[in-house]
């Protein structure tokens, strides 16, 4: 009765669906050293080193049940972009809708970018951190201004925190 089980589980790691969600509870006898977890979704990937111009990219989802988003950044320049999956009425089929980029939300110096969701429900935007200074900003996807009027969603970025 128990195959079963044994099979989703094998089928979700040969998808990657359990990538990251933390370690399957192990069976363990008094005495045994505790098993180790394996990192939560909200720890930070580590760059992954490439030739200059490949801009690897790492990806998270804020927390928020809600929020139909996906964020990247560039781990060398920081530049953060966001899509969601959009299903216009009366179609049958979806989009995936990528956002314009603010100013704020483009490439800044080289340094070592990551990206990280907080553990807030409510949250819609993730953090963007520079493992090599310590800086933090909060991006986030905002109505903006548009020229000539009316407004735009788009990606934006509250400057870096000083240390």
């Amino acid at each position: 009765m128990q195959n079963w089980r044994v099979a989703v589980v094998a089928a979700a790691f040969g998808l990657g669906v359990l990538a990251g969600g933390g370690a399957l509870a192990q069976e363990t006898k008094p005495g045994d050293a505790k098993p180790t977890e394996a990192p939560s979704a909200t720890a930070p990937a580590a760059p992954t080193e490439a030739a200059p111009g490949d801009g690897p990219y790492v990806f998270a989802a804020p927390p928020a049940a809600q929020a139909n988003r996906l964020y990247s950044v560039n781990v060398r320049t920081g530049e953060v972009n966001a899509c969601q999956f959009e299903r216009p009425e009366g179609s049958l089929v979806g989009v995936t809708r990528c956002f314009r980029r603010d100013a704020s939300a483009q490439g800044g110096a080289p340094g070592r970018y990551d990206i990280m969701s907080t553990r807030y429900s409510g949250e819609t935007g993730i953090f963007r951190v520079d493992a090599g200074t310590g800086q933090m900003s909060v991006c986030y996807v905002r109505d903006m201004p548009k020229d000539g009027g009316g407004v735009e969603p788009a990606v934006v970025c509250t400057p870096p925190s000083s240390q």
